[in-house]
This record gives structure tokens, C-alpha cells and sequence, in this order.
């Protein structure tokens, strides 16, 4: 059976965007469904939304109760993306770039998902990528983003956006417009469903055991955030827009996208849902017993987080996944400045949480991306690698929180154990091994962390370790503010000039150690000097 989901339209995008009048296509493969967004990309990167299809399926079932992803509903998967291809094709969607196919929870703890992903690819050419909890909670974050923004949410001094999937659940704690805390718990409203269905409870038994199920996953959450009260709570998911339907009293203003339901009708509403049997539900509401089986659990999960975290109200969105890939899809590789921001300050507070010198940093975090960008040229290295190299700038120093012996090595350990909003796994591990060849010895294949990177990030890190290392070198004075550096080519030397600075001894001992990685990568000796006079300075003197 497939349904249209309703969509109010368009998908924000980033200001200034290219490819207006491009058609994209974001396709979620779900714990309970496959889902299909089609959508046209405008001047301004907005996203209007052309077609959207729902086909359910039992994948979380699998997972969640056989342990495995079955033959039978693997067949099925297979048949609806071959339907959406043919789709595809008549909007003219048929360019790996106009694409994105990605699968939730219950791929990431298949142990088949590998064999699930091969087969959809071979059947359908379609690259389906399984999201990593942190892909997920990031586009999430850029799903919800501008309809926060445009209602005065964003900014509020505490908010919490809770994303209720099938699997799992989402929260990101934002404070003043930054997001603190992005966590999954692997606590979702169908995995609830078929725990209940297991144990037999009925009625109010059964919504007994919701209650339960939902007090725990509370529990851990409050263990996540700041005690601090929330200026505004905002949940989505399937569960959510359902309850925003019944709740007859709801708040609807001029954006369509957000209602907000009071949290006495949220906890009356949970309460009578969780004694109504799924086939009921089912049947009055005109759903599918599969989207019907998830109503209960959900909405008993928002009672739940309202009444713990003292909330007067919810303010339910409509957004989706979808809705995040596609607005991504529509920056194409655009990286905006408030997405490095937000990046660069999960990396404040993490140096911060391990106690590193705040101006070392700082300064070392200056001299890195100064240097990436002189020699743009010669590396080639992306943008986005730049952002990596600051973070591992940042960073670079919080093993010294476990030990000053070796801290190099115990940086890429803390790091690679931790998450920074907007970052994958795979970018935390470059971050991590970057970090660790600040000092000591340089990239090696008998080191284990470095020759199991493919060779192209081998490359990678190899390089902005070497810009690294002289960023370091520079700073070994930890003054308040970064100097000014001036950068010139002269035959086999890279010469940078110091203003401001009498003394250069430490700087031109610790270059002299660090600076071979640099000469070897870039062809260029490392050459410290002083240059007193500032360039305003040079000019006024004619």
C-alpha cells in the first residue's frame, strides 16, 4: 500500500544557492517505511516540494525481533525503490548528484545491512548510504533549523528538539542558537510497540508498561542536558503529527508547519491512546496497522518529556529527514558559515571539558588556517578539510587532560571517543589522527591508525599534519592574541614573518624539529623571522 504524505511545500535552503530549477530526490528507508521526496530547487536554494510517496515496510520488525533483516521483506524493499527509479526517471532525476538514498536505525544494527545495501545497488543502481547516528541527528538539526528560525525558536535561551523515529529517538539541546548536546538513544516507537506486543499486556496494563518504557528513556536523556528549565520543547516524528491532528484545542499560527499542543492534552491524549487497541486505531484514523502501531508508544514518550522537563507546552514541527537531505542537496557542496560556526563551537566546549590553554589554541587554530590557505595551491586539499584542520588545531592538545607523557597519543584516543555536532565518524577519525602527529613522529605505515585510511586520506592527513606541526611551532609563546603572519616564497624556503615580536628562539627550536613533514610535503624549508613593522605601518612610512 502506498500513501501520499501531505507536505506544506517547501524546504529551506541556504541563501544564494546555485542550480535553481534543479529537480532532487530524497529517499528514507525506514524502520517502518520507504519514503520518497521529489522536489524542485529555487533561486534562493529553497526546496518546493513536487511529489511525495510512502510505501510501508517491516524492516525495524526485523531487526528489532528476528535479529535480522528477512529474505521476504528485503524482496519487498527492492520492488517499491524499483518503482520509485521509474519515477525518478520520468522527473529526469537519473544523476548520482541529484539523489541521496539513505537508511536509520534498524540498517546500522542489521548484521546483514551490508548484503541489504549490495542487493539494493545491484537491483536498482541506486548507492544507499546508512546513516551514522551522528548524519542523522546533524540532518535533523538542518530539517528543523529555519522553521525555528523563523518563529522566534532558534534563539531562545534553552530549546530541545526531540525526533521520535521507529528506532530510535533523537535529542539535540540547543542554547542561544548552538546546538550543546545531539544524542540518539536507542529507544524508538516501534521498537516500544513490538516489546509491548511481546509481553501480552492489553488496556491498561499495557499502558503501564508505556509508561515505563517512556520514564526510561527520560531518565536518560535528563542525564544528557543541563538541569535548566526549557524555554521551548519541539518534537517530530510520525507519532507527533498525529497528535497534533487530534488535539482539537491546538495552537495553530501563521506558520502551518508548527502546532503547539498544551501538556495537559498531551498527557490526556497518551492516556486514552495507550488503552486503545492498535486495530481500533487503525480503523477509526484511516491508517495502516504498522503506522497505527506506533501512535501509543510516541505520543506517551512526549507526555512524558514534557511533564519531566516542566513544560507548559510542545511545539510539534513538520519536518522530516527527507526535508534535512534535500536541503543539503540543495546547498550542494556549500558549506555555510553558520554550519562551520557550529562545528568549531562543539570543538570550544570539548577543549574546554579537558581543560586545554584557551589562547594556545586559539592561537595555534589561527596559524593552521592561515597557512591552508597560502598554500590552497599546493595541498588542493577541500573546504571542508579546512574546518577538520582547525578542529584538530583546537584539539589537538586535551590528551595533556590524561597525561603530559605521550598526550599526543592519548588526543587521538579522546578524540576518536567523542562526538562534535556535524562531524562523521570518519571525519572525527581524521580530526583524531591529525591530532595525534602534532608532535613526535610523523605519519608512518607501521603506525595502525594511519595505514588502515585509505590512501587518499592517508594523503590527507599526511598534509594538514604537516601544516599542523608548523602551526604548533609558532605558538609555542601562548599570548593572548594570535600574531600577524606574512608568508613569502624565496627559492626552496617557505618564510614566514612574525610582527610584533621581539623573541622568536622557542619558536625557531620547535620549528626546527617539526618543519621536515612540511619540507617534505610542499617542497619547501620552514623559515621563521621577525618583521617589526606591522603592513599599515610600512604603508604610513611610505
Amino acid at each position: 500500500m502506498s500513501t501520499m504524505e501531505p507536505k506544506e511545500g517547501e524546504v529551506s535552503g541556504a541563501s544564494g544557492a546555485d542550480g535553481a530549477g534543479r529537480v532532487i530526490a530524497a529517499i528514507d528507508i525506514g524502520s517502518s517505511a520507504i519514503r520518497l521526496d521529489i522536489g524542485e530547487v529555487g533561486a534562493q536554494g529553497d526546496v518546493r516540494i513536487l511529489e511525495s510517496l510512502r510505501h510501508g515496510v517491516q524492516l525495524g520488525r526485523d531487526v528489532f525481533t528476528k535479529g535480522r533483516i528477512q529474505q521476504d521483506t528485503l524482496r519487498r524493499s527492492i520492488s517499491v525503490l524499483k518503482n520509485y527509479d521509474r519515477l525518478l526517471k520520468e522527473y529526469g532525476v537519473t544523476r548520482p548528484d541529484q539523489i541521496r538514498a539513505v537508511a536509520t536505525s534498524f540498517a546500522r544494527e542489521a548484521p546483514n545491512r551490508d548484503m541489504f545495501v549490495d542487493r539494493i545497488s545491484t537491483a536498482t543502481g541506486m548507492m544507499v548510504r546508512v546513516l551514522e547516528e551522528s548524519e542523522e541527528a546533524r540532518l535533523t538539526y538542518l530539517a528543523v533549523r529555519d522553521i525555528l528560525e523563523a518563529n522566534g525558536l532558534l534563539n531562545a535561551k534553552n530549546v530541545a528538539v526531540m525526533e521520535i523515529g521507529g528506532g530510535q529517538t533523537i535529542l539535540l539541546y540547543i542554547r542561544n542558537g548552538k546546538v550543546m548536546v545531539a544524542q540518539a538513544f536507542r529507544s524508538g516507537a516501534l521498537r516500544t510497540h513490538e516489546q509491548l506486543e511481546a509481553s501480552g499486556r492489553e488496556g491498561p496494563q499495557a499502558r503501564k508498561i508505556l509508561k515505563a518504557y517512556a520514564a526510561e528513556l527520560i531518565d536518560q536523556m535528563r542525564q544528557s542536558v543541563p538541569s535548566e528549565r526549557f524555554t521551548a520543547f519541539v518534537v517530530m516524528g510520525a507519532g507527533a503529527r498525529f497528535a497534533a491532528e487530534q488535539a482539537v484545542d491546538a495552537v495553530r499560527g501563521g506558520d502551518r508547519r508548527v502546532t503547539t499542543v498544551a501538556t495537559p492534552r498531551m498527557v490526556e491524549l497518551a492516556e486514552r491512546v495507550a488503552i486503545t487497541a492498535t486495530d481500533q486505531l487503525a480503523k477509526t484514523h484511516h491508517m495502516t496497522h504498522q503506522d497505527a502501531a506506533t501512535v501509543a508508544p510516541a505520543i506517551m514518550t512526549m507526555a512524558h518529556a514534557a511533564r519531566a522537563f516542566k513544560v507548559k507546552e510542545l511545539h510539534i514541527v513538520r519536518a522530516t529527514l527527507r526535508d534535512g537531505l534535500l536541503r543539503e542537496m540543495a546547498m550542494r557542496d556549500y558549506r555555510s558559515e553558520g554550519f562551520e560556526e557550529q562545528v568549531l563551537y562543539s570543538a570550544r566546549n570539548m577543549a574546554v571539558k579537558f581543560d586545554v590553554d584557551e589562547n594556545h589554541s586559539r592561537n595555534v587554530e589561527s596559524a593552521a588556517a592561515a597557512l591552508f590557505d597560502v598554500l590552497q595551491s599546493d595541498h588542493m586539499l577541500k573546504s571542508h578539510d579546512r574546518l577538520l584542520l582547525r578542529c584538530a588545531a583546537m584539539l589537538h592538545d586535551v590528551g595533556m587532560f590524561l597525561s603530559n607523557r605521550a598526550h599526543h597519543k592519548h588526543s587521538m584516543y579522546l578524540i576518536q571517543n567523542s562526538d562534535l555536532f556535524g562531524l562523521t565518524r570518519h571525519d572525527m577519525r581524521i580530526v583524531a589522527i591529525v591530532s595525534r602527529y602534532h608532535r613526535k613522529a610523523v605519519p608512518n605505515p607501521s603506525h595502525p591508525e594511519f595505514a588502515l585510511l585509505p590512501l587518499e586520506d592517508r594523503m590527507t592527513v599526511v598534509k594538514q599534519a604537516a601544516l599542523l606541526r608548523v602551526a604548533d611551532a609558532l605558538s609555542r609563546t601562548h599570548r593572548d592574541v594570535p600574531p600577524e603572519l606574512e608568508f613569502r616564497r624565496e627559492a626552496n624556503r617557505f618564510v614566514i614573518l612574525m610582527h610584533g615580536v621581539d623573541d622568536l628562539t622557542m619558536e625557531r627550536l620547535v620549528l626546527r624539529e617539526r618543519g621536515n613533514l612540511f619540507a617534505d610535503v610542499f617542497g619547501m624549508v620552514p623559515e621563521l623571522r621577525e618583521a617589526r613593522a606591522l603592513p599599515s605601518e610600512r604603508n604610513a612610512m611610505g
